[in-house]
């Protein structure tokens, strides 16, 4: 199956109520070739905002593909995934300090609780409940930096599959939706 195909319907079918059917038409042309344009682009700025230690603004950037979670498990979960930790990491490179460590698993302990030992535990709490042991273990200010550059390199990473999900869902939009313009760079 399409992964693409319930995005593709479902912003055809928004256009749709538009009262002018060619205007419909139009409107739903120009976002699927601005989807196809811009999101790369998108996805190149998110890149460089991790490359060059913008983590706050990667964090507050991501939330620009959000509404791409409803389409695949993949986009979902990575989607996630990119924003706990990136947020956390901007949280605690807002106050990078042994204390501030201590601070930040405060904060998530308080805001998740103690932990406790699921079965069949889904991913995502898996993944943050890594993040959080290793945050308590953080006791100079080596383990922290360590702790910084392992989860920067986890987020780069894991960008990096988001995005080849992201690529794949746009290589198979465009397949549904061969006779769309995209402006070239």
């Amino acid at each position: 199956m399409n992964i693409a195909k319930p995005f593709k319907e479902y912003f055809e079918a928004s256009f749709m109520n538009e009262v002018d059917h060619d205007l419909a038409i139009k409107l739903s042309q120009d976002f699927f070739a601005d989807f196809l344009y811009y999101t790369p682009v998108e996805l190149d700025l998110l890149e460089s905002y991790l490359n060059d230690g913008h983590i706050g603004i990667f964090y507050k950037s991501l939330s620009n593909l959000k509404y791409l979670v409803e389409y695949s498990d993949n986009l979902n979960r990575y989607w996630y995934l990119l924003r706990a930790y990136s947020g956390a990491l901007s949280r605690l490179k807002s106050d990078q300090s042994v204390k501030g460590s201590k601070r930040l698993y405060l904060y998530y302990f308080n805001k998740y609780g103690e932990r406790r030992l699921l079965r069949n535990e889904h991913w995502f709490e898996e993944k943050r409940w890594e993040f959080l042991d290793e945050l308590q273990m953080i006791y100079t200010e080596k383990d922290l930096s360590d702790f910084v550059h392992k989860y920067h390199l986890i987020l780069t990473e894991s960008l990096s599959i988001y995005a080849s999900f992201i690529k794949a869902f746009i290589k198979d939009l465009k397949r549904l939706i061969p006779d769309i313009a995209v402006l070239s760079a």
